[in-house]
């Protein structure tokens, strides 16, 4: 606990995810500020950079160059890490606020955080078996990834080849959140948009969506409000659709298709508008079927 070197890689693996704090402003606050400017690789360096020197003049014991190395290692390790799973980071802040992910993994996968955690459990029952058990993590895990990219690759030629679609960009897999080993997909068909699972190489369709028609009266205005901004920045795959509409005011529809639970979508938003087509009212809801977040607007 007084080698500098290993400090700065473990605290600076886990000093991105002090943007925790924003929850003290509630839930819908931190979603939007989580793996947004504390993931940027500007304030991955920077914090590797304060970190790294508070750590070399606490513990003079390595050259302040070797400190800050390996406390960028740790930052840049939990930004990497991060873009494997839908939720990715704004790796490219101030340059973009699009959050990038490959779409690869679970928020938390077993085989990963198994591999990790009994190498840390080796190296501190024996310590002469840090370097190799660390080592064998890191193969297993690369090898783990390999092979979930092959697969989601093969996922989606199997999709298109089942629903007859010709082009790449019609097909969207994306890995399960809670079922490990199981995939999403989001298929972009002429009339509609489905969402599905693909268990053991049988598709099944959860949910389809009328196409998102961005000409249609309501979904236009509902498009220049303060919750399409919010879905825009939050998520890479949203579905936009008029949900209800009678006399008195109509209901556009907001739906992030990355995480499916329980048998709905876990984050959606409602903005409804007057008879004049005006938005009156705009509400996120971070969970299902639980009160939303009414937006100022």
């Amino acid at each position: 606990m007084n080698d500098p070197v290993f400090l700065g890689c473990t605290l600076g693996a886990m000093l991105p995810d002090l943007d925790i704090v924003a929850h003290v402003k509630g839930r819908l606050n931190y979603l939007l500020k989580h793996r947004g400017v504390s993931h940027s690789l500007i304030a991955l360096s920077a914090s590797a950079l304060g970190l790294g020197s508070a750590l070399y003049l606490a513990f003079p014991t390595a050259s302040w160059a070797t400190v800050i190395f390996w406390t960028l290692i740790g930052t840049i390790s939990h930004g990497v890490m991060d873009l494997l799973n839908s939720y990715g980071a704004e790796l490219l802040w101030p340059f973009s606020r699009k959050k990038i992910t490959v779409d690869m993994i679970m928020l938390t996968d077993p085989v990963v955080l198994s591999a990790v955690l009994l190498s840390f459990i080796i190296s501190l029952n024996s310590p002469e078996l840090a370097r190799v058990s660390s080592q064998t993590a890191l193969f297993i895990s690369s090898l783990y990834l390999g092979y979930r990219h092959l697969e989601r690759i093969e996922t989606r030629d199997r999709l298109m080849k089942m629903y007859h679609l010709t082009k790449k960009e019609q097909v969207k897999v994306i890995p399960a959140m809670y079922h490990p080993f199981t995939w999403n997909f989001i298929l972009f068909q002429e009339d509609n948009v489905r969402f599905g699972i693909i268990r053991n190489q049988t598709p099944c369709i959860c949910r389809v969506l009328p196409k998102v028609n961005p000409d249609h009266p309501s979904i236009a205005n509902a498009l220049e409000g303060n919750l399409a901004e919010i879905f825009a920045q939050f998520t890479p795959y949203y579905h936009v659709s008029v949900h209800v509409s009678d006399g008195d005011e109509c209901v556009v529809q907001f739906l992030d298709l990355r995480y499916w639970a329980k048998g709905d979508f876990l984050y959606s938003g409602n903005v409804y508008l007057d008879l004049d087509g005006e938005i009156s009212l705009e509400v996120f809801h971070p969970l299902p079927n639980q009160k939303g977040v009414q937006l100022s607007y």
